[in-house]
C-alpha cells in the first residue's frame, strides 16, 4: 500500500494537539498515547497494527500492553527505568512504558516523607486496579514491578 501523497507538513502539540490535526488531516500518521484512545476513536482515528520483536504486527489493546510490559520485568533493574521498545514477547505490542514517579528519597520531615510513601503505596496498589487505570487505557504493573516499586518507596525517609 503506498502512503497518500502529503501537501506540507503538519505539527501540533500535545496528544490533544495531535487528535485535532490527524483528524482535520486525512493520511495523518501520529503517535498518540493510550490515554487518548476514546478521543481518537470519536475523531474517526484508527489504530495501526505495529511489527514487535518477535516478528508479529499487534494492535495496542489491553492484552498486547499487558504482554509487552510483561515481557520486560525480567530485564527490569533494581531502580525500575528501563526502555521497552521492540520486546521480543509473542503477542505483544512494541511501544509500551511504566509512568513514572520521580521524587527525592530524602524529604524534608518525616512526616512529607510518611505521606509521600502512603500515596506512592496507594498509586502502586489500589491505584494499580482496573477500576482506575481502566479509564485511560492503561494496564496494570506486572507483580514483579510493583514489588520493585515498593522497594523503592520504602527507601525514601528524611
Amino acid at each position: 500500500m503506498a502512503w497518500p501523497p502529503v501537501g506540507r507538513e503538519v505539527s501540533a502539540k500535545g496528544n490533544s494537539g495531535m487528535v485535532a490535526a490527524c483528524a482535520a488531516h486525512e493520511g495523518c500518521v501520529a503517535y498518540i498515547g493510550i490515554s487518548y484512545e476514546a478521543r481518537t476513536s470519536a475523531a474517526g482515528l484508527g489504530q495501526a497494527e505495529l511489527l514487535n520483536g518477535a516478528g508479529n504486527y499487534e494492535a495496542p489493546t489491553a492484552d498486547t500492553i499487558s504482554a509487552g510490559a510483561d515481557g520486560f520485568t525480567s530485564e527490569t533493574p533494581p531502580g525500575g527505568t528501563i526502555s521497552m521498545i521492540n520486546g521480543s514477547a509473542a503477542g505483544s505490542y512494541p511501544i509500551v512504558n511504566y509512568e513514572y514517579g520521580i521524587v527525592s528519597t530524602k524529604q524534608a520531615s518525616a512526616a512529607k516523607a510518611q505521606t509521600l510513601k502512603a500515596f506512592l503505596h496507594w498509586a502502586i496498589t489500589t491505584g494499580n486496579s482496573s477500576s482506575y487505570l481502566s479509564k485511560v487505557s492503561f494496564q496494570p504493573l506486572p507483580a514483579e514491578i510493583q514489588s520493585i516499586s515498593a522497594g523503592l518507596i520504602a527507601s525514601i525517609g528524611r
